[in-house]
């Protein structure tokens, strides 16, 4: 082999342990939001689903052509009394229940539900193809899904999932006036100094508060000087301004060690970390050759064998 191939052998193993990395963030970056929608759904429906069996419980359509026919119940209990108004479709999505995974009556209940999704105003971004769920070809494109079904659930009454619930707090601290300043203080004479009381050490182990987390985990990135904090919870990162909440979720995430920062991105949530590794203009990550034994965990392998694979904003002076 000539130096021009294994250069560029070397180049497309960087870019394939490079794509690794990245589909293994953007698996974990759902795991927050599949879990609490699993919880959303176990509850709504009375049935024993959890975040890792998510897919497989939904992919004959069955169950998600369930939820659809609750909130349409919902949805004309509320148009009929006059609390809101909504075109409403004229009833739920057609359903096979006997249909099995993968099979084309599968398909039918995952093209009726989406038929009655556009009919109940979701825009196309938030819909799935049949595809994505039948065959788990876009987990991601489902969970979008989920996440609107559930905001569409909430506007006609049904309780929402936690994450629905973040986002409506979010929307009602930005709608709500702000506060008055408080006044003045009466000036007073300067009254003696008390004697100092030296102030208690911290215990190493108390809970970060959300400030702390989000340092931590830029720190983590290798982009502090990338993220600022504007206010409580909404932050400058690599010049846009983003919101970002400590998230629990659903009842195996409500151990403070395991719940997770979450960023607010367009009409769904993305994982601080996944964010901040996606977005960073300039991106540098260590890569073994391939003719190492295990390039991935990096055993028995020389410094010598190391590269580097790097990402940049570049803008031409031209």
């Amino acid at each position: 082999m000539n130096s021009g191939d294994a250069g560029r052998g070397s180049r497309a193993v960087g870019g394939d342990v490079t794509d690794r990395k990245t589909r293994a963030l953007q698996e974990e970056s759902l795991g927050p939001l599949r879990d609490d929608l699993a919880d959303w759904i176990a509850k709504t429906l009375k049935i024993d689903v959890t975040g890792d069996t998510l897919m497989d419980v939904l992919d004959n359509g069955v169950f998600i052509c369930d939820l659809a026919t609750v909130i349409q119940e919902h949805a004309v209990d509320c148009v009929q009394q006059g609390k809101v108004q909504h075109d409403l479709p004229k009833s739920g999505p057609r359903c096979r229940r006997n249909a099995e995974s993968g099979s084309w009556f599968a398909r039918d209940n995952a093209a009726s539900y989406v038929k009655w999704g556009r009919a109940m105003g979701m825009q196309d971004d938030s819909l799935f193809e049949s595809e994505d769920l039948v065959s788990h070809k876009s987990e991601r494109q489902v969970i979008i899904n989920l996440l609107e079904l559930a905001r569409l659930g909430y506007k006609f009454g049904l309780e929402p999932p936690a994450i629905i619930k973040l986002e409506k707090e979010i929307d009602s601290e930005h709608e709500a006036p702000p506060s008055p300043p408080p006044p003045p203080a009466p000036v007073s004479a300067p009254a003696s100094a008390p004697a100092s009381v030296p102030t208690p050490i911290q215990q190493s182990n108390r809970p970060l508060n959300l400030d702390e987390e989000v340092r931590k985990m830029a720190a983590k990135c290798n982009c502090s000087d990338e993220v600022k904090r504007l206010r409580e919870g909404m932050y400058m990162v690599f010049g846009k301004g983003v919101i970002i909440r400590s998230f629990r979720g659903a009842p195996k995430h409500m151990l403070l060690q395991n719940r997770h920062l979450m960023v607010r991105v367009g009409g769904g949530w993305d994982t601080l970390e996944h964010y901040l590794l996606t977005h960073n203009p300039v991106f540098t990550s260590e890569h073994r050759r391939k003719g190492s034994i295990d390039f991935l965990a990096g055993d028995n392998v020389l410094d010598g064998d190391k590269f580097l694979h790097i990402k940049a904003k570049y803008k031409s002076q031209s």
